[in-house]
């Protein structure tokens, strides 16, 4: 800035910069006096994912660290062992939020030999998380449990996890066996065995887990399904494959196999069980049982609740517990029975978990396992959906999403 004569001469810059302070000024003024937006009403505060640095010393000690990340323990896993603990650079899939979601069984399998569980996985085998004891001459592969704990207490979900499908699916197209034959072969044989009989390499880990193990497809022994007949619908397949079951040992094919793959899928797996389909032709001419839900509310869910430890009409609390837990009075005998234990209705995701889901499987059961309640005449739906709307809101996973779906 100089001075000529009696005229002010000012530089460029000078004016822009002057005109920049200015307009600040203005606009913080301005912005004073506007009104602050409220919060968005009944927001919940971001989950934290809780850490145990004990078990995520198994989870370093097994060197997971140098191919995967914990994304939603970044900031504990660096403070605790350094930053490569955090996976700096991680090569396999970010595991935050795989809690629950596959069995124990299915983890053993999976560090034993991966490519069992998951088709063309690059991880190489994590046989040394296990450890092996001998004793009276037979040896016997003990895994490392807290490592199993670590993972299934991952239950907050990074940004790269992707929700699994929800609800029914219809059948797009009809399929191909051959080719769905192949692709059994390549992407389920290793759990279900290469006759769909349940024996595949990785069964016995889920056996050693105490988990439910897989299932005996090729002996018509399916029990996800929406009709009153001892085999699911086309769709009612179709839907698994497409949807997984959280919680047990079979995933989601929705990302990894397109919707024809999976009809041929579907196409193969009822070849294997034509001869029960064609004598229950009547059943599935009949189509899936009516499902209206009602609106859940208080009332409804506090329904649920009495006629859940109701001990003589449908005596839910007598395997799963008065509070869910899966700790009933029948549970060791069901356990000893069955080979595996009643659900924990309240820690275990839903293999179904929509509200027409849960109202499926207390309609018509599921197999040995659990009887159907829905009377054939439908009369007692409303106690069903009451019961269904009560289990959702014990569960940790579905009441996170509010008896929404």
């Amino acid at each position: 800035m100089r001075v000529i004569g009696r005229m002010l001469l000012v530089r460029p810059r000078v004016v822009i910069a002057i005109s920049l302070l200015l307009l600040a000024v203005v606009a913080g003024i301005a912005g004073a006096a506007l009104p602050k937006p409220d919060p968005a009403p009944d927001t919940p505060p971001p989950e934290r994912q809780h850490f145990d640095r004990e078990l995520a010393q198994a989870y370093v000690d097994s060197g997971c660290w140098r191919c995967h990340s914990v994304s939603t323990l970044e900031r504990e896993m660096t403070a605790a062992f350094g930053a490569p603990a955090a996976g700096a650079r991680p090569l396999g899939p970010d595991l935050a939020g795989i809690g629950g979601l596959y069995s124990n069984g299915w983890h053993l399998a999976h560090l034993w030999r991966p490519q069992d569980v998951v088709a063309h996985s690059q991880m190489p085998e994590q046989q040394p998380s296990f450890n092996a004891i001998i004793a009276m001459q037979i040896k016997t592969i003990v895994p490392n449990r807290l490592l199993l704990r670590f993972l299934q207490s991952l239950d907050v979900p990074g940004r790269e996890r992707a929700t699994w499908p929800r609800g029914e699916h219809k059948l797009p197209r009809p399929g191909s066996i051959v080719a769905g034959q192949k692709l059994f072969a390549e992407f389920c044989a290793g759990c279900h065995g290469p006759e769909a009989r349940g024996d595949g390499p990785a069964a016995k880990w889920f056996k050693q887990a105490g988990d439910k193990p897989p299932a005996d497809i090729g002996g018509a022994k399916m029990v996800w399904r929406t009709l009153r007949a001892p085999l699911p619908s086309l769709d009612d397949i179709y839907s698994t494959i497409t949807n997984g079951l959280p919680g047990s040992g079979m995933p989601s094919f929705a990302r990894t196999l397109s919707d024809a793959q999976r009809s041929d899928l579907v196409a193969y797996i009822a070849e294997l069980n034509r001869v029960t389909y064609e004598g229950y032709a009547d059943a599935f001419e009949h189509g899936p049982i009516e499902v209206t839900p009602p609106q859940v509310t208080a009332d409804l869910i506090a329904r649920g609740h009495v006629l859940f430890n109701d001990g003589e009409k449908y005596a839910c609390a007598t395997c799963h517990g008065a509070d869910g837990g899966g700790n009933g009075p029948l549970a060791a005998e069901t356990t000893k029975r069955l080979g595996f234990p009643p659900r924990d209705l309240v820690r275990d995701r839903l293999r179904r978990g929509t509200f027409e889901g849960v109202y499926a499987t207390l309609s018509l059961g599921l197999g040995i396992g659990m009887a159907g309640y829905l009377e054939a005449d439908g009369r007692n739906s409303a106690d069903l959906w009451a019961l269904a709307a009560y289990v959702r809101s014990l569960n940790k996973w579905e009441s996170r999403m509010g008896n929404r779906e």
